[in-house]
């Protein structure tokens, strides 16, 4: 794309997920994510964001509805922060093509209140595929191969103090997992963003927990 910037710095995401059932078809979903510019510094962004799920009885699609709390930084030298309140709403649902991968899909819509802007709305789509090496499924003290992307569309162009484009950026990602046990699971690997203005790789890791 025109005026696109490769950055060969690679940052680095730390994530931490944790899901609980309430009841039978209940669910909560929690994460914090602090990522990095570089590695091991330049803050770029703290994320704290909680949803309740429900799922429909038979079926294997989860509905969730969520809050989420992001304090983002300016890229180099800067000391710079702002805020942005952020609601959403998801789709989970599984596709059955075979015993020996799983694959899951998410549709996510978000409402967006970023300070200084004004309010705009974005869709994004994920495709997940875990893949077991020592193992026929993902069961207790499996490695897999974790492999995801996501494209994100704004609902808007206009921020109300810039423009930007429909298209707002893809992730995709490439890693190695390894469930422990029915609780933990930790996975990996490398993303690379790609936005209309840059490039840029990040390592990430990412703790799951269920309790």
């Amino acid at each position: 794309m025109t005026g696109q910037k490769s950055i060969s710095e690679t940052g680095l995401w730390n994530q931490y997920f944790i899901n609980t059932d309430i009841g039978n078809r209940l669910k909560v979903a929690i994460d914090f994510q602090y990522r990095s510019y570089e590695i091991p510094n330049d803050f770029q962004q703290f994320i704290g964001r909680a949803a309740i799920g429900y799922q429909p009885k038979g079926t294997q699609i989860k509905l969730y509805t969520g809050y989420g709390y992001f304090n983002s930084g300016a890229r180099g030298q800067s000391d710079a922060t702002s805020y942005e309140h952020r609601l959403h709403q998801d789709i989970w649902w599984d596709s059955e093509v075979s015993d020996f991968f799983e694959i899951k899909h998410r549709i996510r819509i978000e409402e967006r209140f970023v300070e200084n802007q004004d309010f705009r709305t974005r869709f994004r789509y994920m495709l997940f595929v875990n893949v077991p090496f020592n193992n026929k499924q993902i069961i207790n003290k499996t490695y897999y191969l974790a492999l995801w992307n996501e494209t994100f569309i704004n609902g808007q162009t206009s921020t109300g103090i810039s423009n930007v484009e429909y298209f707002d950026r893809n992730w995709s990602y490439a890693g190695i997992g390894y469930k422990f046990n029915e609780t933990f699971k930790f996975q990996a690997g490398y993303m690379h963003e790609f936005t209309p203005s840059i490039k840029k790789g990040q390592f990430v890791l990412s703790v799951f927990q269920n309790i």
